[in-house]
């Protein structure tokens, strides 16, 4: 039977900066689109495990990038960390991207989290996500997944 008690799910929100163009942003949505990527706990140590990252089909407009994005447990079990989306915004004249991630997370409940975690946690995949677009080789955590 159902449990009756109320789910109480964190609501997260993060800012970084990349110095990548939208169409680097583009190109990296679409390329692990179809293959989840595998993130250390080094790449988002907040977490305190590895995890993996699933995107959805990017949506575009002249100066932004949107995406629905997961943060999962595990590949095969689910287990959702994190959901919510990536927002990516170009300056008009800068090179350099605005990224966001806005979305809800039930660990705080689950593992008795203190408020601010899941903000941390989102800033440091903002991170990884933006090292990984960058093409730094010091992302060698991150691999996709078979």
């Amino acid at each position: 039977m159902w449990e009756d008690r109320p789910l109480v799910v964190a609501r997260i929100s993060a800012e970084a900066s990349a110095s990548a163009h939208l169409d680097d942003v583009c190109r990296w949505l679409i390329e692990r689109q179809s293959n989840p990527v595998r993130l250390n706990v080094d790449a988002v140590p907040a977490l305190g495990q590895d995890s993996w990252l699933t995107l959805a089909p990017p949506i575009t407009a002249p100066r932004a990038v949107l995406c629905a994005v997961w943060l999962l447990e595990d590949i095969v079990a689910g287990g959702c960390l994190l959901a919510g989306q990536l927002r990516f915004v170009a300056h008009p004249t800068d090179t350099r991207i605005r990224m966001s991630f806005g979305g809800r997370s039930a660990l705080v409940l689950r593992y008795g989290m203190l408020r601010g975690w899941a903000d941390h946690a989102a800033r440091q995949l903002l991170e990884a996500i933006a090292e990984s677009i960058e093409g730094r080789p010091n992302l060698a955590h991150a691999e996709i997944a078979s």
